[in-house]
Formats: structure tokens, sequence, C-alpha cells
């Protein structure tokens, strides 16, 4: 986990030497998400940060890379006998954006997510289990100079949350 982290990270720092007048841009973005499928089951909703690149092809299309952080609130499933605390989302996507005219645009991403698990054992101790899924993230959003904001679904495992991210590209 730590590996893919680490070498998205260095990714992004090397392309970050590029200049805007070669299309890059790097944003960070603040995350809400509220879980649908086998998700919505176990928790109610999400946030976290993340940090999008984009590296333009021409004026209206760019590549992008974006990683992150995003955690799930659980709901309350001591009556089942389970005492879920938290689920923490670490996606690390590549993807296509493209500009329809104007200022909005479409996005698609897939890459992989690595999720971690946490919850209370029998004796009380907290545990957690981790895995890794292939990730999708197709949609839509608005860019208002250095603004951003995006809606999305981004789906894995059968499980996946509607997500919105509001940001600011540099």
């Amino acid at each position: 986990m730590k590996k893919i982290v680490t070498i998205a990270i260095i990714i992004l720092a090397g392309f970050a030497t590029r200049s805007h007048a070669q299309g890059f841009k790097l944003g960070l973005g603040v995350e809400g998400a509220l879980p649908v499928g086998a998700l919505k089951s176990a928790y109610n909703v999400g946030a976290g940060l993340t940090i999008r690149a984009a590296f333009g092809i021409d004026d209206a299309s760019a590549v992008t890379l974006t990683s992150g952080a995003i955690a799930f609130l659980p709901k309350d499933l001591s009556n089942l006998g389970i005492d879920t605390k938290a689920q923490l989302n670490i996606p690390v996507k590549a993807g296509y954006k493209y500009k329809f005219g104007g200022n909005f645009y479409g996005i698609a991403e897939a890459g992989a997510t690595i999720v971690r698990s946490y919850y209370s054992d029998s004796n009380g101790d907290l545990q957690s289990v981790g895995s890794t899924h292939f990730t999708y993230a197709p949609g839509v959003g608005v860019e208002l100079g250095g603004f951003d904001a995006s809606i999305r679904y981004e789906g894995y495992q059968g499980a996946g949350f509607m997500g919105l991210r509001v940001g600011f590209n540099f």
C-alpha cells in the first residue's frame, strides 16, 4: 500500500516541475461521499482529501492521475453483533478528462483502491482487514478559474459511492 502511494507521489512531484504553459495542473480537493450498493449496508457517509494532476494533451483534453484518502463512517450495527469502526479507501487512478465546451467537462478514471476496514473483535480490540480492488469512476464537472467541482460514481467489487469533489487547481 505504501509503495503504491509513494510511487504516485513521486510521479506527481516529477510532473510538477512542468510549467502551466505545457498544460500541467495540480489540484487539491475535498471529497464528500454517499455509499451505494454493499457499502451502504455498513456505512453512512464518507469524506476525505484528494490530489489530482492533469497533463494537458490539447485545449480540450487531459490525462489525469488522482490519489488521496476517503474515510467512511459506520452505521450502528450493534443489534447484529457487529462493531464496525470505519473504512479507509485510498484510490490510485489514471484517467482522461475532456472539456465539452465552456467550463464543463467529463472525466473517466480507472485504477486500484486500497480498502482498509476497521472493527472491534470479541475482546474489544481494534482489528483491521485490507484488500485492493479494481476501481472505475466516471463523472462530470465544471471549472471556473482555479475552482473545480465534480460529481462521480466510483465503483469497486460490488460496492461504491456517489462522490462530490470540490477543489482548487494550481
